[in-house]
């Protein structure tokens, strides 16, 4: 977006100083004696008019070189008389109608008149010079300070403080959209900081009319982040679009670091909670056992009564139903920590899901578990034990989150390359803005986070395995209406001219 920067300011008309008033009048009064130093000079060698009007001249040029033009206009006037008096003949009259003395004063005033023009245009540019100069040692020294700021306060008060002092300003501004938050360095009271909150929402640049404050919005990623604002009178205005550089890139730098560091801080996190789970399933392997091992015992040493025998068989059927759990938590602490490597193995994906159904329809009794369109499915090239884990997860999830005595449908569609399974429920509802959310680690739905246990570690690891084997899962439908929820995990077909490939190799 372009700034609405204006061409350089017009200077505005200001009454004479005394000290200019002052510095013609010496520069008049040196041409007046420079004048005079020649007249007698020349009148007492009685030279020829010519050489005494040439001499004044270059007065009038060493003049016009170092003072204006009204100087040069008061001591013309002085030379003409004067070369008129002493030297045009008759010599030691006054001729004011003579038309040499109008060709000279003529003479003196536009060479006086261009030199003046030419010393100004010239003094004009080496003062623009010298500001520019000034300027990019300015928006030097300000990059370096920048630099050497530590990155989690390159968008702070100290760098705003390096602006302003810089560049000599009264104030300077910066709102962070990403935070919310506007930092301020000095005393603005020109409407700083409402232009500078206004530019960041509205995305537009500003500039006064009176040239006091300017805005510039920051982007990050082509989206708006922000705005930097700035209060004061800049020697050349070409120096603004600099410095709102200097401060967009201190601001992109700051943003990099908040980042970074959130990133690191999430991942030391995810590690730390992934060695717990894994801690955690360790550690329930030796009372699973020793229970396993009492109830055994309790088994061998007889006499029990029937009730008895009925409780043993439910302790033992509940710690391998435990055992599996557990067995299945670390497999998917494992996954979450490590790369995913299956051991792939040419396998008929009806059967598998087949099967695993059938086994886990005597985990979920309160949940009707249906097959669809589920005959001559094809094959697929997996690792079946990862397969039964993920897909384990999604019937976990679809029970879960479903209403008690509903039922969970398993839906099958294949085409040449990929086959589809759909796993619906009813009674779950996912908002819109949690669609992919789901899908990351040890997250959990607003709306089920209560409803049901669980660690957020099963649709990632389910997505994480469907991945590794060169397909995909997603949250297929969703209907927030009749609560009505679909993922659908695809899985690439076994071709039969990479089939007949892999057995001959």
């Amino acid at each position: 977006m372009k700034m609405l920067f204006s061409s350089p300011r017009a200077q505005e008309a200001l009454p004479a100083r005394p000290e200019a008033t002052y510095g013609v009048t010496l520069h008049a009064i040196f041409g007046i004696a420079g004048v005079a130093l020649v007249t007698a000079v020349c009148f007492s060698a009685h030279v020829n008019y010519l050489i005494p009007s040439f001499l004044y001249l270059l007065i009038l040029v060493f003049l016009s070189l170092s003072a204006g033009f009204s100087a040069a206009v008061i001591v013309s006037l002085i030379a003409v008389v004067c070369l008129d008096f002493f030297f045009v003949p008759p010599v030691l009259t006054w001729q004011i109608n003579n038309p040499k003395d109008a060709f000279a004063l003529l003479a003196y005033l536009v060479t006086s008149f261009v030199i003046t023009r030419l010393a100004s245009s010239a003094r004009a540019h080496a003062q623009l010079a010298e500001n520019k100069q000034k300027e990019i040692a300015r928006l030097y020294d300000t990059a370096s300070h920048l630099l050497s700021l530590d990155p989690e306060v390159a968008a702070g008060p100290r760098a705003l403080q390096i602006f302003r002092e810089g560049f000599g300003l009264n104030a300077a501004c910066l709102f962070d959209a990403t935070t919310s938050t506007l930092e301020i360095d000095g005393h603005p009271g020109h409407g700083l900081v409402e232009a500078t909150s206004e530019a960041s929402v509205g995305g537009i640049d500003y500039r006064s009319p009176d040239g006091w404050v300017h805005v510039h919005c920051l982007y990050v990623e082509g989206k708006p982040a922000g705005a930097a604002g700035f209060e004061g009178r800049f020697a050349d205005d070409a120096a603004v679009k600099p410095l709102f550089a200097l401060a967009a890139t201190a601001f992109e730098r700051a943003l990099s670091f908040r980042k970074a560091c959130k990133s690191a801080a999430a991942a030391q996190t995810e590690m730390l909670r992934s060695a717990i789970v894994d801690a955690f399933a360790h550690e329930f392997k030796t009372p699973q056992a020793v229970i396993m091992a009492a109830a055994g015992s309790l088994r061998e040493t007889g006499g029990l009564q029937p009730e008895q025998l009925e409780m043993a068989d439910v302790i033992e059927s509940e710690i391998w139903r435990l055992n599996r759990l557990t067995n299945r938590l670390l497999r998917m602490a494992r996954i979450d920590r490590d790369e995913v490597k299956p051991n792939m193995e040419v396998t008929s994906l009806d059967k598998l899901v087949a099967h695993l159904i059938r086994q886990y329809r005597t985990q979920s009794r309160d949940r009707h578990i249906s097959l669809r369109h589920w005959r001559n499915g094809p094959d697929v090239l997996a690792d079946p034990e990862l397969m039964n884990l993920a897909f384990v997860q999604l019937l976990d999830n679809a029970c879960k989150y479903s209403t008690p005595g509903s039922s969970v449908i398993v839906d099958m569609e294949h085409g040449d390359e990929f086959a589809d399974i759909f796993v619906t429920n009813d009674g779950g509802v996912i908002r819109e803005d949690e669609h992919e959310r789901v899908f990351e680690r040890f997250y959990r739905g607003v709306e089920t986070e209560h409803s049901a246990s669980g660690a957020g570690l099963g649709l990632y690891v389910a997505r994480k395995i469907a991945r590794a084997h060169g397909g995909d899962l997603e949250l297929f439908h969703n209907h927030t209406g009749t609560g009505t929820t679909t993922f659908r995990m695809r899985m690439p077909i076994v071709q039969k001219e990479a089939l007949l490939e892999r057995k001959a190799s």
